[in-house]
Protein backbone atom coordinates (compact mmCIF):
# COMPACT_ATOMS: atom_id res chain seq x y z
CA UNK A 1 0.00 0.00 0.00
CA UNK A 2 1.09 3.62 -0.97
CA UNK A 3 3.07 5.37 1.81
CA UNK A 4 1.09 8.47 3.50
CA UNK A 5 2.65 12.08 2.25
CA UNK A 6 2.99 15.10 4.50
CA UNK A 7 2.29 17.73 2.14
CA UNK A 8 3.28 21.41 2.95
CA UNK A 9 1.68 24.67 1.38
CA UNK A 10 2.94 27.96 1.73
CA UNK A 11 0.01 30.24 1.15
CA UNK A 12 -0.99 34.17 1.58
CA UNK A 13 -3.98 34.98 3.65
CA UNK A 14 -5.04 38.03 1.49
CA UNK A 15 -8.02 36.03 0.06
CA UNK A 16 -9.66 32.47 1.19
CA UNK A 17 -8.74 30.98 -2.03
CA UNK A 18 -5.25 30.43 -1.75
CA UNK A 19 -6.08 28.56 1.14
CA UNK A 20 -9.03 26.59 -0.10
CA UNK A 21 -7.18 25.33 -3.25
CA UNK A 22 -4.30 24.26 -0.86
CA UNK A 23 -7.16 22.04 1.28
CA UNK A 24 -8.64 20.88 -1.78
CA UNK A 25 -5.45 19.23 -3.09
CA UNK A 26 -4.44 17.89 0.62
CA UNK A 27 -8.19 16.01 0.73
CA UNK A 28 -7.61 14.75 -2.73
CA UNK A 29 -3.62 13.44 -1.39
CA UNK A 30 -5.45 11.88 1.75
CA UNK A 31 -8.25 10.10 -0.12
CA UNK A 32 -5.68 8.80 -2.64
CA UNK A 33 -2.65 7.86 0.04
CA UNK A 34 -4.92 7.44 3.52
CA UNK A 35 -2.97 9.25 6.01
CA UNK A 36 -1.13 12.24 4.56
CA UNK A 37 -1.65 15.13 6.22
CA UNK A 38 -1.20 18.71 4.97
CA UNK A 39 0.05 21.56 7.01
CA UNK A 40 -0.92 25.02 5.66
CA UNK A 41 2.11 28.14 6.51
CA UNK A 42 1.67 31.64 5.99
CA UNK A 43 4.09 32.57 3.83
CA UNK A 44 3.95 36.48 4.90
CA UNK A 45 4.65 35.43 8.32
CA UNK A 46 8.18 34.81 7.02
CA UNK A 47 8.84 37.98 5.23
CA UNK A 48 10.66 38.85 8.41
CA UNK A 49 9.61 40.96 11.30
CA UNK A 50 6.59 43.39 10.75
CA UNK A 51 7.19 43.04 6.98
CA UNK A 52 3.52 40.71 6.42
CA UNK A 53 1.40 42.82 8.68
CA UNK A 54 2.67 46.28 6.13
CA UNK A 55 2.67 44.29 3.00
CA UNK A 56 -1.28 42.97 4.16
CA UNK A 57 -1.84 46.59 4.77
CA UNK A 58 -0.22 48.01 1.46
CA UNK A 59 -2.07 45.61 -0.55
CA UNK A 60 -5.29 45.94 1.20
CA UNK A 61 -5.15 49.76 1.24
CA UNK A 62 -4.20 49.78 -2.52
CA UNK A 63 -6.92 47.57 -3.56
CA UNK A 64 -9.53 50.21 -1.71
CA UNK A 65 -8.03 53.61 -2.13
CA UNK A 66 -6.11 53.78 -5.66
CA UNK A 67 -7.33 49.96 -7.22
CA UNK A 68 -6.01 51.49 -10.61
CA UNK A 69 -2.36 51.57 -9.10
CA UNK A 70 -2.32 47.86 -8.56
CA UNK A 71 -4.07 47.15 -12.15
CA UNK A 72 -1.12 48.76 -13.39
CA UNK A 73 1.55 47.13 -11.21
CA UNK A 74 0.30 43.90 -12.08
CA UNK A 75 0.07 44.85 -15.76
CA UNK A 76 3.74 45.42 -15.93
CA UNK A 77 4.73 41.98 -16.90
CA UNK A 78 8.05 43.09 -18.73
CA UNK A 79 8.87 44.59 -15.51
CA UNK A 80 9.13 41.28 -13.56
CA UNK A 81 12.17 40.11 -15.30
CA UNK A 82 14.11 43.32 -14.55
CA UNK A 83 13.63 42.91 -11.17
CA UNK A 84 13.96 39.02 -10.56
CA UNK A 85 17.40 38.78 -9.98
CA UNK A 86 16.88 41.95 -6.80
CA UNK A 87 13.48 39.37 -5.71
CA UNK A 88 15.97 36.52 -5.78
CA UNK A 89 18.19 37.77 -3.88
CA UNK A 90 15.62 39.16 -1.19
CA UNK A 91 14.06 36.05 -0.97
CA UNK A 92 17.47 34.05 -0.47
CA UNK A 93 18.17 36.00 2.52
CA UNK A 94 14.47 34.98 3.74
CA UNK A 95 14.52 31.55 3.97
CA UNK A 96 16.51 31.12 7.33
CA UNK A 97 13.20 30.48 9.09
CA UNK A 98 11.42 28.69 6.93
CA UNK A 99 14.43 26.05 6.02
CA UNK A 100 14.02 26.01 9.49
CA UNK A 101 10.69 24.86 9.38
CA UNK A 102 11.31 22.30 6.22
CA UNK A 103 14.02 20.87 8.58
CA UNK A 104 11.39 20.33 11.15
CA UNK A 105 8.59 19.22 8.91
CA UNK A 106 10.55 16.80 6.39
CA UNK A 107 7.80 17.13 4.08
CA UNK A 108 7.71 14.77 0.76
CA UNK A 109 6.40 17.75 -1.24
CA UNK A 110 5.62 21.79 -0.71
CA UNK A 111 2.62 23.45 -2.61
CA UNK A 112 3.04 26.88 -3.44
CA UNK A 113 0.14 28.98 -3.69
CA UNK A 114 0.49 32.47 -4.43
CA UNK A 115 3.19 34.10 -6.65
CA UNK A 116 5.23 35.12 -3.49
CA UNK A 117 5.40 31.86 -2.09
CA UNK A 118 6.39 30.71 -5.03
CA UNK A 119 9.73 32.86 -4.67
CA UNK A 120 10.54 31.75 -1.27
CA UNK A 121 9.70 28.01 -2.17
CA UNK A 122 12.46 28.35 -5.22
CA UNK A 123 14.76 30.34 -3.05
CA UNK A 124 14.60 27.30 -0.79
CA UNK A 125 15.77 24.72 -3.92
CA UNK A 126 18.01 27.52 -4.92
CA UNK A 127 20.01 27.50 -1.37
CA UNK A 128 19.62 23.78 -1.09
CA UNK A 129 17.27 24.32 2.32
CA UNK A 130 14.69 21.61 0.80
CA UNK A 131 15.12 18.10 -0.18
CA UNK A 132 12.14 17.77 -1.65
CA UNK A 133 9.45 18.45 -5.09
CA UNK A 134 8.03 21.88 -5.38
CA UNK A 135 5.18 23.02 -6.86
CA UNK A 136 3.46 26.07 -8.16
CA UNK A 137 -0.47 26.04 -8.05
CA UNK A 138 -1.80 28.60 -9.90
CA UNK A 139 -5.00 30.55 -8.62
CA UNK A 140 -6.36 32.90 -11.02
CA UNK A 141 -7.20 32.00 -14.50
CA UNK A 142 -4.13 33.96 -15.59
CA UNK A 143 -0.69 32.41 -15.67
CA UNK A 144 1.35 35.98 -14.65
CA UNK A 145 4.85 36.00 -15.07
CA UNK A 146 4.95 36.37 -11.02
CA UNK A 147 3.91 32.77 -10.97
CA UNK A 148 7.47 31.33 -12.49
CA UNK A 149 10.13 30.85 -9.74
CA UNK A 150 13.34 29.66 -10.83
CA UNK A 151 14.18 26.11 -8.76
CA UNK A 152 10.34 24.61 -8.69
CA UNK A 153 9.61 21.83 -9.97
CA UNK A 154 6.26 21.82 -11.61
CA UNK A 155 3.24 24.20 -12.47
CA UNK A 156 -0.25 22.62 -12.46
CA UNK A 157 -2.22 25.08 -14.39
CA UNK A 158 -5.60 26.48 -14.36
CA UNK A 159 -6.28 25.92 -18.04
CA UNK A 160 -4.64 25.18 -21.74
CA UNK A 161 -4.16 28.44 -22.42
CA UNK A 162 -2.40 28.97 -19.35
CA UNK A 163 0.01 26.49 -19.40
CA UNK A 164 0.79 27.63 -23.11
CA UNK A 165 1.42 30.86 -21.61
CA UNK A 166 3.86 29.43 -18.65
CA UNK A 167 5.62 27.34 -21.47
CA UNK A 168 6.48 30.76 -23.33
CA UNK A 169 8.06 32.13 -20.34
CA UNK A 170 10.63 29.58 -20.57
CA UNK A 171 9.17 26.88 -18.24
CA UNK A 172 9.11 23.20 -20.16
CA UNK A 173 6.48 21.92 -21.16
CA UNK A 174 7.18 18.59 -19.15
CA UNK A 175 7.00 20.72 -15.72
CA UNK A 176 3.60 22.08 -16.98
CA UNK A 177 0.13 20.47 -16.19
CA UNK A 178 -3.21 21.92 -17.05
CA UNK A 179 -5.71 20.11 -14.04
CA UNK A 180 -7.34 23.44 -12.91
CA UNK A 181 -7.84 25.66 -10.00
CA UNK A 182 -8.17 23.03 -7.32
CA UNK A 183 -11.64 22.44 -5.80
CA UNK A 184 -12.85 20.07 -3.12
CA UNK A 185 -13.81 16.93 -3.86
CA UNK A 186 -17.62 18.12 -3.17
CA UNK A 187 -17.89 19.83 -6.65
CA UNK A 188 -17.07 16.46 -8.13
CA UNK A 189 -20.57 14.40 -6.59
CA UNK A 190 -22.17 17.68 -7.54
CA UNK A 191 -22.07 17.10 -11.04
CA UNK A 192 -24.65 14.86 -10.80
CA UNK A 193 -26.82 16.36 -7.73
CA UNK A 194 -30.49 17.82 -9.39
CA UNK A 195 -30.78 21.57 -9.09
CA UNK A 196 -34.31 20.66 -7.81
CA UNK A 197 -33.26 18.53 -5.28
CA UNK A 198 -30.65 21.08 -4.16
CA UNK A 199 -33.36 23.93 -4.15
CA UNK A 200 -35.69 21.70 -1.75
CA UNK A 201 -32.25 20.75 0.68
CA UNK A 202 -31.71 24.50 1.06
CA UNK A 203 -35.43 25.48 1.76
CA UNK A 204 -35.60 27.14 -1.79
CA UNK A 205 -38.69 27.61 -3.76
CA UNK A 206 -38.18 24.80 -6.60
CA UNK A 207 -40.05 26.90 -9.24
CA UNK A 208 -37.82 29.89 -9.25
CA UNK A 209 -34.75 31.47 -11.18
CA UNK A 210 -32.24 31.54 -8.90
CA UNK A 211 -29.75 34.26 -8.62
CA UNK A 212 -26.94 33.24 -6.50
CA UNK A 213 -25.00 36.90 -4.84
CA UNK A 214 -21.20 36.33 -3.46
CA UNK A 215 -17.71 37.84 -2.65
CA UNK A 216 -16.04 34.90 -1.75
CA UNK A 217 -15.06 33.61 1.71
CA UNK A 218 -14.40 37.23 2.73
CA UNK A 219 -17.79 38.62 1.34
CA UNK A 220 -16.31 41.23 -0.52
CA UNK A 221 -17.39 43.84 -2.49
CA UNK A 222 -20.53 46.33 -2.37
CA UNK A 223 -22.92 42.65 -1.97
CA UNK A 224 -25.80 43.98 0.17
CA UNK A 225 -26.64 47.32 -2.67
CA UNK A 226 -26.33 44.25 -5.23
CA UNK A 227 -28.73 42.18 -3.17
CA UNK A 228 -31.38 45.13 -2.68
CA UNK A 229 -30.82 45.65 -6.43
CA UNK A 230 -31.68 42.06 -7.53
CA UNK A 231 -34.70 41.74 -4.81
CA UNK A 232 -36.42 44.21 -6.43
CA UNK A 233 -37.07 41.90 -9.19
CA UNK A 234 -40.50 40.79 -10.07
CA UNK A 235 -41.51 37.48 -11.38
CA UNK A 236 -40.52 33.89 -10.36
CA UNK A 237 -36.87 34.96 -9.02
CA UNK A 238 -35.54 34.27 -5.63
CA UNK A 239 -31.93 35.61 -4.31
CA UNK A 240 -29.89 33.68 -2.46
CA UNK A 241 -26.72 35.41 -0.36
CA UNK A 242 -23.36 33.81 0.79
CA UNK A 243 -22.03 36.58 2.97
CA UNK A 244 -18.80 34.16 4.01
CA UNK A 245 -17.22 35.69 7.21
CA UNK A 246 -18.41 39.31 6.89
CA UNK A 247 -20.47 39.30 9.85
CA UNK A 248 -21.92 43.43 9.25
CA UNK A 249 -22.91 41.36 5.92
CA UNK A 250 -25.07 38.73 7.15
CA UNK A 251 -26.72 40.96 10.00
CA UNK A 252 -27.75 43.75 7.32
CA UNK A 253 -29.28 41.35 5.17
CA UNK A 254 -30.72 39.29 7.45
CA UNK A 255 -32.63 42.57 8.36
CA UNK A 256 -33.94 42.24 4.65
CA UNK A 257 -35.25 38.67 4.52
CA UNK A 258 -39.41 39.16 4.18
CA UNK A 259 -39.22 42.83 3.06
CA UNK A 260 -38.24 42.41 -0.54
CA UNK A 261 -39.92 42.04 -3.70
CA UNK A 262 -38.06 38.70 -4.55
CA UNK A 263 -37.51 36.38 -1.81
CA UNK A 264 -34.45 36.52 -0.24
CA UNK A 265 -32.25 33.72 1.72
CA UNK A 266 -28.99 34.71 3.62
CA UNK A 267 -26.22 32.13 4.18
CA UNK A 268 -23.28 32.90 6.63
CA UNK A 269 -19.68 30.89 6.63
CA UNK A 270 -20.20 28.01 4.46
CA UNK A 271 -18.51 24.58 4.15
CA UNK A 272 -20.56 23.11 1.54
CA UNK A 273 -20.73 25.98 -0.91
CA UNK A 274 -21.77 23.18 -3.71
CA UNK A 275 -25.47 22.66 -2.96
CA UNK A 276 -26.03 26.58 -3.47
CA UNK A 277 -24.16 26.58 -6.64
CA UNK A 278 -26.05 23.54 -7.21
CA UNK A 279 -28.86 25.29 -6.71
CA UNK A 280 -28.61 28.56 -8.82
CA UNK A 281 -29.03 29.66 -12.09
CA UNK A 282 -27.15 32.43 -12.40
CA UNK A 283 -24.27 33.94 -9.92
CA UNK A 284 -23.16 37.48 -9.33
CA UNK A 285 -19.74 37.71 -7.80
CA UNK A 286 -16.10 39.42 -7.90
CA UNK A 287 -14.47 37.07 -10.05
CA UNK A 288 -11.67 35.88 -7.56
CA UNK A 289 -10.03 32.92 -9.03
CA UNK A 290 -10.99 29.67 -6.98
CA UNK A 291 -14.92 31.62 -7.15
CA UNK A 292 -14.75 31.25 -10.47
CA UNK A 293 -14.03 27.74 -10.84
CA UNK A 294 -16.22 26.70 -8.34
CA UNK A 295 -19.17 28.62 -10.51
CA UNK A 296 -17.76 27.02 -13.76
CA UNK A 297 -17.53 23.58 -12.46
CA UNK A 298 -21.10 24.08 -10.95
CA UNK A 299 -22.30 25.29 -14.44
CA UNK A 300 -23.50 28.80 -13.35
CA UNK A 301 -22.46 31.25 -15.76
CA UNK A 302 -21.44 34.87 -13.83
CA UNK A 303 -21.59 38.49 -13.94
CA UNK A 304 -18.84 39.51 -12.80
CA UNK A 305 -19.18 42.41 -10.27
CA UNK A 306 -16.53 45.67 -9.98
CA UNK A 307 -13.28 43.60 -10.92
CA UNK A 308 -10.70 45.30 -9.43
CA UNK A 309 -7.73 45.88 -12.39
CA UNK A 310 -5.08 43.40 -11.88
CA UNK A 311 -5.96 39.11 -11.40
CA UNK A 312 -9.77 39.98 -11.29
CA UNK A 313 -9.92 41.89 -14.46
CA UNK A 314 -8.05 39.22 -16.22
CA UNK A 315 -10.18 36.34 -15.37
CA UNK A 316 -12.93 38.29 -16.19
CA UNK A 317 -11.86 38.90 -19.65
CA UNK A 318 -10.88 34.77 -20.10
CA UNK A 319 -14.25 34.20 -18.66
CA UNK A 320 -15.64 36.14 -21.33
CA UNK A 321 -13.58 35.41 -24.04
CA UNK A 322 -15.04 32.23 -23.48
CA UNK A 323 -18.83 32.77 -23.38
CA UNK A 324 -19.45 32.29 -19.37
CA UNK A 325 -19.41 35.77 -18.25
CA UNK A 326 -20.20 39.70 -18.46
CA UNK A 327 -19.15 42.30 -16.64
CA UNK A 328 -21.06 45.07 -14.28
CA UNK A 329 -19.07 48.08 -12.92
CA UNK A 330 -21.74 48.84 -10.11
CA UNK A 331 -24.75 47.22 -8.34
CA UNK A 332 -26.91 49.34 -11.02
CA UNK A 333 -25.05 47.64 -13.55
CA UNK A 334 -25.27 44.37 -12.15
CA UNK A 335 -29.06 44.08 -12.49
CA UNK A 336 -28.96 45.71 -16.13
CA UNK A 337 -26.84 42.54 -16.89
CA UNK A 338 -29.32 40.16 -15.07
CA UNK A 339 -32.44 41.85 -16.47
CA UNK A 340 -31.18 41.00 -19.69
CA UNK A 341 -30.34 37.65 -19.73
CA UNK A 342 -33.73 36.88 -17.89
CA UNK A 343 -35.57 38.78 -20.99
CA UNK A 344 -32.92 36.43 -23.28
CA UNK A 345 -33.39 32.76 -22.17
CA UNK A 346 -31.61 31.36 -25.28
CA UNK A 347 -28.57 33.92 -24.52
CA UNK A 348 -28.52 32.56 -20.71
CA UNK A 349 -28.62 29.11 -22.00
CA UNK A 350 -25.46 29.55 -23.95
CA UNK A 351 -23.57 31.24 -21.53
CA UNK A 352 -24.53 27.86 -18.78
CA UNK A 353 -23.20 25.67 -21.64
CA UNK A 354 -20.19 28.30 -21.84
CA UNK A 355 -19.81 27.96 -18.09
CA UNK A 356 -20.51 23.72 -17.82
CA UNK A 357 -17.42 23.87 -20.86
CA UNK A 358 -14.87 25.63 -18.69
CA UNK A 359 -15.67 23.77 -15.69
CA UNK A 360 -13.31 21.24 -13.87
CA UNK A 361 -15.06 19.81 -11.45
CA UNK A 362 -12.76 16.73 -10.31
CA UNK A 363 -9.44 19.63 -10.50
CA UNK A 364 -8.37 18.98 -7.24
CA UNK A 365 -8.46 14.43 -7.57
CA UNK A 366 -6.50 15.86 -10.89
CA UNK A 367 -3.90 18.63 -9.16
CA UNK A 368 -3.43 15.82 -6.00
CA UNK A 369 -2.46 12.76 -9.28
CA UNK A 370 0.06 15.44 -10.77
CA UNK A 371 1.76 16.39 -7.39
CA UNK A 372 2.04 12.10 -6.81
CA UNK A 373 3.45 11.25 -9.63
CA UNK A 374 5.90 13.88 -9.11
CA UNK A 375 6.84 12.73 -5.59
CA UNK A 376 6.89 9.40 -7.53
CA UNK A 377 9.52 10.58 -9.97
CA UNK A 378 11.44 13.03 -7.61
CA UNK A 379 15.21 11.97 -8.19
CA UNK A 380 17.47 11.44 -5.00
CA UNK A 381 20.35 10.37 -6.91
CA UNK A 382 19.86 14.10 -9.19
CA UNK A 383 19.41 16.12 -6.32
CA UNK A 384 22.39 15.01 -4.58
CA UNK A 385 24.45 15.70 -7.91
CA UNK A 386 22.73 19.02 -7.89
CA UNK A 387 23.55 19.61 -4.46
CA UNK A 388 27.34 18.80 -5.25
CA UNK A 389 27.55 20.44 -8.36
CA UNK A 390 26.35 23.55 -6.97
CA UNK A 391 28.82 26.10 -6.39
CA UNK A 392 29.19 27.71 -3.01
CA UNK A 393 26.51 30.15 -2.24
CA UNK A 394 27.27 33.22 -0.64
CA UNK A 395 23.38 33.75 0.02
CA UNK A 396 23.03 30.96 1.57
CA UNK A 397 25.82 31.23 4.12
CA UNK A 398 24.69 34.81 4.99
CA UNK A 399 20.92 33.62 5.55
CA UNK A 400 20.99 33.30 9.13
CA UNK A 401 22.60 36.05 9.91
CA UNK A 402 20.75 38.69 7.30
CA UNK A 403 17.98 36.87 9.48
CA UNK A 404 19.18 38.02 12.29
CA UNK A 405 19.64 41.56 10.83
CA UNK A 406 16.14 41.72 10.17
CA UNK A 407 15.18 40.94 13.48
CA UNK A 408 17.06 43.84 15.03
CA UNK A 409 15.47 46.17 12.84
CA UNK A 410 12.14 44.52 12.67
CA UNK A 411 10.64 46.51 15.28
CA UNK A 412 10.73 49.82 13.87
CA UNK A 413 8.99 47.80 10.76
CA UNK A 414 5.64 48.19 12.07
CA UNK A 415 6.14 52.12 12.80
CA UNK A 416 6.88 52.83 9.55
CA UNK A 417 4.43 50.75 8.00
CA UNK A 418 1.71 53.24 10.03
CA UNK A 419 3.42 56.13 8.90
CA UNK A 420 3.61 54.78 5.47
CA UNK A 421 -0.25 54.35 5.33
CA UNK A 422 -0.77 57.62 6.29
CA UNK A 423 0.91 59.33 4.08
CA UNK A 424 -0.70 56.86 0.71
CA UNK A 425 -4.22 56.63 2.40
CA UNK A 426 -4.70 59.67 4.62
CA UNK A 427 -7.05 57.62 6.82
CA UNK A 428 -7.31 54.71 8.54
CA UNK A 429 -7.92 51.44 6.24
CA UNK A 430 -11.77 50.45 6.97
Amino acid sequence: MPRPLRTLALSVDIGAGHRSAADAVGEAIEALRPGSALHIVEALDHLGPGAGRLARELYFGVLEEVPDLWGWIYGGRGAIDLVRPLSEFVDELRTSDLGRLLQAERPDLVLAMHPLACGLAAALARTSRVDCPLAAVLTDMDAHPAWVARGLNMYLAPTRPAAEALQARGVHGARVEATGIPLRQGFEAMASLDPTLARQELGLDTGRLTLLVLGGGLGLGPLLETTRQLCSLSGPVQVMLICGGNQDLERDARALVGRTRAPLHVFGMVRRIWRQMAAADLAVSKPGGLTSAELMAAGVPLVCLEPIPGQEQANLQQLAAQGAAVGASSPAAALDQVQGLLADPSRLARMTAAARALGRPASGKAAARAALDMVERWPAEELRQRRAAAAPDLLADMGAAASDALRTVGDGIDAVGKELEGLLFGKKRR
